[in-house]
């Protein structure tokens, strides 16, 4: 599953691993970091593992889950890294991070607030 970089004959590829949990669409290219698509689904130690990502970046809200149980899923698997959270204008953002981030054992976790709709 690796993301399609397009590197030039002896250009290294980017250090940053980025692992997007959604569902499943192609991740975009980057020429600043690996990025991974995931349906959460599929999330499993050795996909983790495999990867091995500096950020993880999902929605706090979709139909089938909420950032919560992404969270207490990368918590069971191991995950210690940064985690981004896509999040529509909230009124009070600081309140549902610092929720959040009491459900994050060692991660640290971010809101990213966006005025795109989420899906």
């Amino acid at each position: 599953m690796p993301p399609q970089l397009g590197l030039l004959q002896g250009q290294k590829p980017p250090s940053r691993r980025i692992l997007y949990l959604a569902g499943g669409e192609p991740a975009p290219a980057s020429q600043d970091a690996m990025i991974f698509s995931l349906p959460f689904a599929q999330l499993c130690p050795e996909k983790l593992a495999r990867i091995a990502p500096d950020l993880v970046v999902f929605p706090l809200f979709s139909a089938s889950l909420d950032a919560i149980v992404v969270l207490t899923r990368l918590n069971e698997l191991g995950y210690a890294g940064r985690c981004l959270v896509l999040t529509p204008r909230l009124p009070k953002p600081h309140l549902i991070e610092a929720e959040l981030r009491g459900y994050k054992g060692a991660m640290q976790v971010q809101l990213l607030t966006s005025e795109a709709p989420l899906e």
